[in-house]
């Protein structure tokens, strides 16, 4: 027998008679397949849904408000009291590295003469 003779008997069969249970049967096993692909689906959204929600709440979320600026809302000093304020730092600054008492007098003269006049007349430094 050559592969040409058993094909020929083979499409010469007739068709088997089909039991009646088996579309039935066919048609249950789909929707059964069909279910569970659903659920593997539904169930993969829902975990990427958790997975995302602490990035999407992060963007999504406003950033907290920044603290007030408490020196920008204060209203400025007129200008006439600057230099004034100028010394008052400087006073900070030399107390804060330990100036000399010689250094802090002169300082103190110095804001003394300005609160006294509100101008630019101010003692000369000494000289350390």
């Amino acid at each position: 027998m050559t592969a040409e003779s058993i094909q020929a008997r083979l499409a010469a069969l007739p068709e088997p008679d089909l039991p009646p249970a088996l579309w039935p049967r066919i048609h249950l096993a789909r929707v059964r397949q069909h279910e569970r692909r659903r659920r593997i689906v539904v169930g993969c959204m829902a975990v990427l849904a958790v997975v995302a929600l602490p990035f999407v709440y992060t963007r999504v979320a406003a950033p907290p408000a920044a603290a007030p600026d408490v020196f920008a809302a204060a209203p400025r000093a007129p200008v006439h009291e600057e230099p004034l304020r100028v010394v008052d730092r400087e006073l900070q600054h030399a107390y804060e590295r330990g100036a000399s008492e010689q250094e802090l007098q002169w300082l103190w003269q110095r804001r003394q003469a300005l609160a006294r006049s509100g101008s630019a007349a101010l003692p000369q430094p000494i000289e350390i």
